[in-house]
């Protein structure tokens, strides 16, 4: 019965895979939709009442909610301006005499190169400018739509998470539907598990920029910090997006030295992930090789772009999920539980026949 039961697990995973390309926008927005759910049903775990659980995973959808349009909003003139004082920065230096008299002193093919190259960078940063805010214009509406349907499918699923599981036999029918039962609780507490401790790390990580960049006296510090919260769910990718602004902006208003200071904020936050956050929170719970993890990163963003990335780690888990609960069993024989949130195996103990009680004589 083990077999029928886990060729219906891979047979439904390899349908839901499927669908990602058959049905491409309408199976990553639900996928999406799910990884969502698991932040809004985050803080619940911390909680014991069932009235306390719903109303903060209300609260905590909510500030999703706002966070997601800031960004949005936040990001549109944030991104022209940049561009744009950029490219100001660089004409400016171009018809700097100091710029002019340095060039002099090289060779005129190197220096004919490099004015080249500053002219043409500035040209290239201002129609950028303009070909973002003409993207944006005309496609901010569907933006702001699909966030709506995200959240609002995000709630919808955060409200039936065991919906799978009551319907277990009808899904599965022959199968062994403790085994079933079984799985998906683990699955479904990997993936808890998983996206808690990457919410609190991503919380001390938002918390870091966002004060270090206030700090260093660089604008849009609530927007950057709520950046590097949110992209800090995208394994080794999160920094570099959230440092682009970040750097962008730095430069823009503090020069050299607020370049200076917006990477030492990047490096102190990104060492204090790697060596104390991800090995305390994580640590324990969902144990997967960082190589793992990097390859897996790569190849599913090859295959599927940038949902391949935010999904990468959550397949990763199913597949080390099946792989303990089905294969190793089939093939060692043993009986595995399924442990809260690590999936590390230990084989029960056989029942030992009840030994005699000891009589007088025996203990003397």
């Amino acid at each position: 019965m083990i077999k029928t039961t886990r060729n219906w697990v891979l047979g439904y995973f390899l349908v839901l895979f499927s669908t990602l390309f058959l049905f491409p926008m309408t199976s990553r927005v639900l996928g999406l939709a799910f990884l969502f759910s698991l932040i809004i049903n985050a803080p619940s775990e911390f909680v014991s009442k069932k009235v306390s659980k719903s109303v903060l995973s209300l609260v905590t959808g909510l500030a999703l909610l706002g966070f997601m349009f800031f960004l949005i909003y936040s990001a549109i003139p944030i991104t022209i301006n940049g561009a744009m004082s950029i490219a100001e920065e660089l004409e400016s230096l171009l018809k700097d005499g100091r710029f002019d008299s340095w060039l002099e002193k090289l060779p005129a093919f190197i220096s004919n190169a490099i004015t080249d190259l500053g002219e043409t960078a500035s040209k290239w940063l201002s129609e950028s400018a303009i070909n973002i805010g003409r993207f944006v214009a005309s496609n901010i509406t569907s933006w702001l739509t699909g966030t709506i349907l995200l959240i609002v499918a995000a709630f919808f699923i955060a409200r039936r998470t065991g919906v799978i599981r009551r319907n277990s036999q009808l899904l599965f029918p022959l199968c062994d539907h403790k085994k079933v039962e079984g799985f998906l609780d683990s699955l479904y507490r990997d993936f808890q598990t998983y996206v808690t401790g990457q919410l609190l790390i991503a919380l001390t990580v938002g918390v870091i920029i966002g004060a270090g960049t206030a700090i260093i006296g660089v604008p849009n510090a609530l927007f950057l910090g709520l950046l590097a919260g949110i992209t800090n769910f995208i394994p080794f990718l999160g920094v570099v997006i959230t440092a682009v602004p970040m750097l962008v902006l730095s430069f823009v208003n503090k020069g050299f030295w607020g370049v200076v200071g917006a990477v030492i904020v990047l490096v102190l936050a990104n060492q204090l992930e790697m060596w104390v956050l991800s090995p305390r929170i994580l640590s324990n719970r969902v144990k997967i090789n960082w190589f793992i993890v990097l390859v897996s990163l790569v190849a599913f963003g090859e295959l599927l772009g940038v949902f391949g990335v935010v999904f990468a780690v959550p397949l990763l888990i199913f597949a080390k999920r099946f792989w303990k609960e089905f294969v190793l069993v089939e093939r060692s024989g043993k009986n595995w539980e399924s442990t809260t949130g690590t999936g590390i195996k230990k084989a029960r103990k056989k029942k030992e026949p009840p030994q005699e009680k000891a009589t007088d004589s025996q203990k003397d």
